[in-house]
Formats: C-alpha cells, structure tokens, sequence
C-alpha cells in the first residue's frame, strides 16, 4: 500500500538502512534516518565484506536468488554510492576458491558442487595442485577446491563510511545518537516513532535496525530479532596475502574464511555463537579463527595480529531475513539479514522502494514477510 505521504523514517544507519534511505532520497522522498550511535558501527562494522550468494544450508534456500540478484545490482550500487559520497569502497569482483582438506575433500567438492548446480550456479572443480596454481600460498595438503569466478568482495567499513556520505549528500537527514524506543500508532496506522521521548510523526517507518529491532515496542511481532556473535580478526600477511577470498570447508561445513583488503590486511572469520548482546572476544573463538587461517595458509603463523573484535549479527527464527510491509500501515521492515547483510543491502533497498511505493518488486517476498512471526508472536 501507497504511504499517505512521501516521507519516512528509517530506524537504523547501518549498511541497510542507509541503503534504503538513499534509494527513497533518489525517489524525492523527504527521509528520516536515525541511529542509537554512530551510522555503520555495528553489523555493517564488524563484517567481513564477502559477497557469496551460494547456499548456506538446509532451510536457507530463498535466500539464494536474492543474493544472485543483489550480486548482480553490486556494481551499479557501489558506482552510485561512490558517486554520491566521492569515496572508494574497495569492491573487487576477483573470485573466491573454496578448499577442502582431508580424505573426504573429493566427496564434500562433489556434494558442494551438486547443491551449487541445484540453483543454477556454476563453480569450477580443481584439484589440490590446480587450486594452488591459482594460490600459491594455499596448505599442500589441500586436495580438492571449488574456483567461485563470480563472487566478490568489498571492504564493508569503507562501504558503511560512504554510505552515511551519501545518504546525506542526498538529503537524508541523519540523526546519530538516538534510540527509538517505540512506535506512534493509531489504530492500525503507524504515525512515526518516539525517540529519546520526542515524538517524530512520519508517514512510514522502516525499521531496520539490525539486532536491536526486537528492542522496539511494538516491533517484535514483526522482528523477533536476536543477536548471534562473530568474533573476527585482521592479521598483516605481508607477503603471504592472497590474491582472492578463501573459504575452508571441512566435514561439510565452512570452517574458516580469509578475506584480503586492498590495504594488505588480511580479514580471518568467524565464530557464530549464541552469547547474547556481549561482543566480548574469547581465547576460544580466536583459537578457532587463527587455526583454521593457518590450516589454509601455513605461512601464516607467524603473521602479527592487527585487531580483533566481534559484531553482532542479527538472527531471526528461521534465520531468514524479514523484509516487507506488516498489517500495519505505514510500518515496513527491512533486517534480519543475520551473515547476509551486506551482500543483500543493493536488493534490499530496491526492494523496499518498490513495496513502499506500491510497485510490483523484483523478486517475491513471501518467504521474507514479517507477517510469517504471528506464531511467534503468540507466544
């Protein structure tokens, strides 16, 4: 449904919300954008930048076509943002090999392989010896790999800084420091928000505010979300950076991941763990991180430790993100997108200018809507 008016409030300044408030800026809306603390310092902070739409798991799969689409508008997306803000992003579209070690390296390439023909994806199969043609640097005791020539990457706190750039080139007014504590609603209309016990009356409201949504009054029927912390790490490779992201499978599952940066920092994730609003770092979770990085590239071992940190991804139910209008009018959300944020922020924001302005949308978003927690909710 068309909003009564062309104006909005976005709650959440990161790579999401940002994203959505550029899209309805372009459109001539007048827009909103507000954050409990500074724009892009959470989630969008805190990731790695990959940009992989394969599967994920069983469960997973709707968030396939979106990711290839969101891939795809990539280009155009980073091209518009560096335009608007006059800053580089670091967006390279070099590909990604996906290495397995071990005995069963043949059979996990096969399985992996056969799930990525599944979705009409193509990856290209290569022994140990050919994957390290491709990297050098790569364990000898890789026996199998995948060469992912699509994939991408993109430095995501040079994305979130330009982002909140542009945003405000175009007009956003964006408001730091300020949380939203709940919903103005009228019946079944929502009227804008109340922040910092202000009332700021708006003719939608998209809430996208990552893992703090479900903090919301109001909200949490619509976005149960929760926080799933992922601890990271940057090392100075030097001479031992790869060329290209590399991603670790082992016993069917992703057990590590190096992403380079244009810089030479080398970016080692990620833990995935259930700890609440805590972004602590553990001896555990870093132990992980760092073996697997050097199981991949052994050269690594005694490369210096830049900095370590954690972000908070924001999970939901069927960890899939919600995205779409609610049965209220005038309230859309747009988050949830827990590993997938950045990759899906270009797909997102066109989606939510289309749905808002009342136009069919690209893809459909029936397994995204928020109307799908009314069971949730209930208890």
């Amino acid at each position: 449904m068309v909003p009564m008016s062309n104006d909005a409030v976005i709650v959440g300044a990161g790579v999401i919300g940002c994203a959505v408030a550029c899209e309805l800026a372009r459109e001539g809306w007048k827009v909103r954008l507000l954050d409990r603390q500074k724009p892009a310092s959470e989630a969008t902070w805190a990731a790695a930048g990959m940009l992989a739409p394969g599967p994920e798991g069983p469960g997973l799969e709707a968030i396939v076509p979106l990711g290839r689409r969101s891939l795809a508008l990539f280009p155009g997306f980073v091209e518009g943002i560096e335009a608007a803000s006059g800053m580089h992003v670091g967006f390279r579209r070099q590909g990604a090999l996906v290495t397995f070690i071990g005995t069963a390296a043949n059979h996990e390439q096969g399985e992996m392989l056969a799930e990525l023909a599944r979705f009409g994806m193509a990856g290209e199969p290569l022994t140990g010896e050919e994957a390290r043609r491709r990297e050098p640097r790569l364990n000898p005791e890789v026996a199998a790999a995948i060469w992912m020539a699509d994939e991408a990457a993109v430095d995501n706190r040079a994305l979130g800084r330009a982002l909140s750039v542009a945003a405000s080139r175009l007009g956003v007014e964006l408001q730091a420091g300020v949380e939203v504590q709940s919903l103005i609603l009228e019946g079944k209309r929502c009227r804008g928000v109340v922040a910092g016990g202000e009332r700021l009356p708006a003719g939608h409201v998209v809430i996208a505010a990552g893992c703090y949504s479900a903090g919301i009054e109001h909200v949490p029927r619509y976005a149960p979300t929760s926080p799933a912390r992922g601890q990271m790490v940057a090392l100075d490779a030097g001479p031992e950076l790869p060329g290209v992201v590399i991603r670790f499978h082992r016993g069917g599952h992703l057990a590590g991941y190096l992403v380079p940066r244009e810089d030479g920092r080398l970016i080692a994730g990620s833990t995935l763990e259930n700890a609440g609003f805590d972004k602590s770092q553990t001896p555990g979770g870093l132990r992980r991180i760092l073996a697997a990085a050097v199981e991949m590239i052994p050269g690594l071992e005694n490369a210096p430790i830049i900095e370590t940190w954690s972000g908070l991804r924001p999970d939901t139910p069927d960890h899939l993100p919600i995205l779409g209008p609610t049965d209220i009018e005038g309230l859309s959300i747009a988050t949830g997108h827990h590993r997938n944020g950045i990759l899906l922020a270009p797909i997102t924001a066109r989606l939510a200018r289309q749905w808002m302005l009342g136009q069919p949308t690209d893809l459909p978003l029936e397994p995204f809507l928020p109307s799908r927690f009314a069971r949730w909710a209930a208890h």
